[in-house]
């Protein structure tokens, strides 16, 4: 089984948090900074991973909670 995770991705409106696999979001932000506290948040709480992805889709940075 697959581990679960949160994603912080670009989107249309600014910047989501999603949870893997989905293909709504959970949470969408204007500003990345406040998209990265929800995504902690709401990885701590959950125990899983967070993905914090580039402007251009790429993994910036993988935090496990």
């Amino acid at each position: 089984m697959a581990k679960k995770s949160n994603h912080v991705v670009p989107s249309s409106s600014g910047w989501s948090v999603k949870k893997s696999g989905a293909s709504r979001a959970s949470k969408n932000f204007e500003v990345k900074g406040r998209a990265i506290n929800y995504g902690i948040e709401l990885s701590k709480r959950e125990k899983t991973e967070l993905y914090i992805h580039k402007k251009n889709g790429l993994i910036q940075n993988k935090c496990s909670y």
